[in-house]
């Protein structure tokens, strides 16, 4: 079970977009949704995800096309939330898929550096290409996310990987068809 949540929630406290949930209380909130009952029942498999970072450059845009006024996000102010997910997942012991540095290390971030995303640097072309409107997934956001899953799941539960899964059902090419006579 893959647990992302926090991109909204690190919203600036008073930005117009009304999506601004406190660190403390996100951090609350994780914990209290892996530790409800209704998930501790099922005994999942659990990987948490960090939210990735945002590009302030492209939110400035796609903000001000819906009528939100100032800015909604800073990367700085997200990182904060990642870094919590990231102690949250520590102290609970789970497993944690860390999107944010995946994607920083692929804008090409140096610790001790302005954050790619930030209006402190130049533009990224990487977070450019990762975040459709400074926030939201494209395509090849979506595929590093299923690149970093698959990777997790192979180091912590390499009997998961379903590359050498067996198949639940016939194949579809030896599968019965329906309508087709039997022998």
């Amino acid at each position: 079970m893959l647990l992302l949540f926090g991109s909204n929630d690190a919203c600036l406290p008073g930005s117009d977009s009304g999506q601004h949930v406190p660190l403390e209380t996100y951090k609350k909130n994780l914990r209290e949704i892996i530790q409800h009952q209704t998930v501790k029942t099922q005994n999942p498999r659990l990987i948490l995800v960090t939210p990735p970072p945002v590009d302030e450059y492209s939110l400035e845009t796609s903000d001000a096309a819906k009528g939100i006024r100032g800015t909604s996000r800073t990367a700085e102010h997200t990182k904060l939330y990642a870094d919590a997910c990231r102690e949250v997942g520590r102290d609970l012991g789970l497993v944690v898929l860390d999107l944010w540095s995946i994607f920083m290390e692929a804008a090409g971030f140096k610790p001790g550096e302005s954050l790619p995303g930030s209006k402190k640097t130049k533009k990224s072309a990487v977070l450019d290409r990762l975040l459709s409107d400074g926030l939201h997934f494209s395509a090849e956001a979506y595929k590093t996310l299923f690149e970093g899953t698959m990777a997790t799941i192979k180091r912590e539960w390499p009997e998961q990987d379903p590359t050498y899964s067996a198949f639940v059902h016939l194949p579809w090419a030896v599968a019965p068809k329906r309508g087709a006579e039997t022998p």
